[in-house]
């Protein structure tokens, strides 16, 4: 299986079917905004320890399972993944998160504390 392959069937299928289930949710520009922030700080993170393992020989990706696109010696795939992952990662607490809260026992106010509340 190539690098692709792997993206497109264990990160990006998930996404798409998480995305597709949410997607009225999908629309607060908080989410897309911290999903954002999150995606820059797991490239900033990565890059620079995935160039130094490669520069020093400790792990390598054949160039018969990428496309053979390299930026700092990562292959697109690489950083593709890192981005990948963290949208599924951030839909997977969207949609836990989103769960928990509709799953929530709502408190019903007796007429016995309303009456206090008012009173107060």
């Amino acid at each position: 299986m190539t690098y692709a392959g792997f993206l497109a069937l264990f990160l990006l299928a998930p996404s798409a079917l998480l995305a597709l289930l949410l997607r009225r949710q999908l629309l607060c520009r908080r989410y897309w905004l911290t999903t954002a922030l999150l995606a820059c700080i797991v490239l900033l993170a990565m890059a620079p320890w995935d160039h130094a393992a490669v520069a020093r020989g400790i792990w390598n990706w054949s160039s018969a399972q990428t496309w053979g696109l390299r930026l700092w010696l990562i292959p697109l795939e690489e950083y593709l993944f890192a981005l990948l992952e963290t949208l599924l990662t951030t839909l997977l607490l969207f949609a836990l998160l989103l769960s928990r809260s509709r799953s929530a026992p709502r408190r019903r106010i007796s007429e016995g504390q309303l009456a206090n509340k008012k009173g107060a």
